[in-house]
């Protein structure tokens, strides 16, 4: 497959390292008064599109990469400190599964995502366990894919694709920073659930009252008709 090309401000994009939340690129235009540039990117690979940030431009290709080089080492840094943050190397796997529960419902379970799926930085529990809530890709059987979820660490609420999914973590594997997280998230959602059927019921009762009413009204509309016609003759 044919990589995608870059350009920003006539330069290409020759050299792109992704760590972290930021891709970092190099770009190189020959005619330019600054023939390289350094910065971020970030690409809609969808569309196919890319928006630059933070350049700096030099003279030198030599300075280019030690600029590149600076950014890259605060991302080390970055992404170190989160690893530290989340418990990493922590990492699950289809070990810590309930077994056969991928193919079941999803709706008010703790989700472990498949590493394959996640950058390496991202190879920790942190980033793979989500409490999905809703989505056409939660309810087992369904063409959909999308689980609506919320990160267990994070609070995020985002979706992330039924086939990404490995299965519901089993309790007894589940990372104890998370245990807390996750008993708050199923209460709010049992909660909501609860909330939910209550409109509902609400909203049936008040449609059978309607209804009623307007079968009570319709007899006394008949015969009214039917007096004035009794009258005409």
């Amino acid at each position: 497959m044919e990589q995608e090309e870059y350009i920003v401000d006539g330069h290409k994009v020759t050299h792109s390292v992704y760590l972290g939340d930021r891709e970092i690129f190099l770009a190189v235009q020959q005619d330019a008064p600054l023939p390289f540039y350094v910065g971020y990117m970030e690409v809609s690979y969808e569309l196919g599109l890319a928006r630059f940030s933070g350049i700096e431009g030099t003279t030198e290709y030599t300075e280019a990469w030690e600029l590149f080089i600076q950014r890259l080492q605060k991302q080390i840094e970055q992404v170190r400190a989160q690893r530290q943050e989340h418990h990493a190397p922590q990492l699950l796997t289809e070990a810590d599964c309930i077994r056969d529960s991928r193919a079941g419902d999803y709706e008010g379970k703790v989700l472990v995502m498949r590493p394959g799926v996640l950058r390496p930085e991202y190879w920790n529990a942190a980033h793979q366990l989500y409490f999905a809530v809703d989505g056409n890709g939660a309810r087992a059987g369904s063409h959909g894919t999308k689980v609506f979820c919320i990160n267990i660490y994070t609070g995020e609420h985002t979706y992330i694709r039924r086939t990404d999914v490995m299965g519901a973590v089993k309790p007894d594997r589940l990372p104890g920073w998370a245990k807390e997280k996750a008993a708050a998230l199923r209460q709010d959602y049992q909660r909501e659930k609860v909330a939910e059927k209550q409109r509902l019921e609400e909203f049936l009762t008040a449609r059978r009252e309607k209804k009623t009413s307007e079968t009570l009204r319709r007899p006394r509309a008949a015969q009214t008709r039917g007096k004035k016609k009794g009258g005409e003759r």
